[in-house]
């Protein structure tokens, strides 16, 4: 079993479960306790698990409303976009997900980039005024007070007449054989939209969201063109997308 392997099985059993431990799987996947305890030592280094006494449990999950998400994972998510800025280029199209991980990324736009904006989230609408190059279209519908966000009808008969050059996808859950998947429904419905009007898919997950299945599938991980995350490209938990020809930044 290739270390990938390893850490995808260690990801899947802490799914189902409150704790692992080093010498159950030194068991399970026929190595030693030492190769489980670097695997660990590594997982938790990336965040994506807590290391214990004689194993590891899950990390928290992820808070539910906007206002707990614009706080967690807060340095992640700021080296995220750091690096997600670079992609720019004067005069694109650029649709922007809902999100605080989106939001963030607008935020790091140069002042006087001259580009062209369109959104569902309010958040990112608002913060788009203050910048005097930039034109923004914003996609009304449903307000979701939670996600502070549109959604529904009005939100995709919009997206539906429009063509952009790059669209930056929140992300939820990000899995290399089921792609992007997400549990609301009507979020969903409008991300599966955002993913097929663009010439680029920007996939912008934070590392605890990797190797994770949720509810309503978004699209196939074939469909993403550049992956950004707060991880060195060369990591490992990135090897998977890599050998699916996504370019990893």
């Amino acid at each position: 079993m290739t270390k990938d392997e390893r850490f995808q099985y260690i990801l899947e059993r802490l799914r189902l479960n409150d704790k692992v431990e080093y010498q159950e799987l030194s068991v399970i996947l026929e190595v030693s306790e030492d190769t489980v305890r670097r695997d660990i030592k590594e997982l938790a280094i990336a965040g994506l698990i807590s290391k214990v006494k004689g194993g590891a449990q899950p990390k928290a999950i992820i808070p539910a409303t906007y206002q707990e998400r614009e706080v967690y994972a807060n340095l992640d998510k700021r080296i995220l976009a750091e690096k997600a800025v670079r992609i720019f280029k004067e005069g694109q199209v650029v649709v922007f997900d809902g999100g605080t991980t989106p939001f963030l990324i607008a935020s790091f736009l140069p002042r006087n980039i001259n580009l062209t904006i369109i959104t569902h989230s309010y958040p990112i609408a608002n913060l788009i005024f203050e910048f005097p190059n930039i034109e923004l279209i914003f996609a009304g519908g449903k307000a979701s007070k939670k996600s502070k966000i549109s959604t529904g009808f009005d939100v995709l008969k919009k997206y539906n007449s429009i063509h952009a050059d790059l669209s930056i996808l929140g992300v939820h859950s990000l899995h290399p054989e089921y792609g992007i998947t997400d549990p609301v429904l009507e979020e969903a419905e409008v991300k599966m939209r955002i993913s097929e009007m663009s010439d680029q898919i920007i996939a912008v997950p934070t590392a605890e969201k990797l190797n994770v299945i949720s509810t309503v599938q978004i699209c196939k991980p074939d469909i993403i063109d550049t992956l950004i995350t707060n991880l060195d490209p060369e990591s490992p938990l990135l090897h998977a997308y890599k050998r699916l020809g996504i370019n990893i930044v």
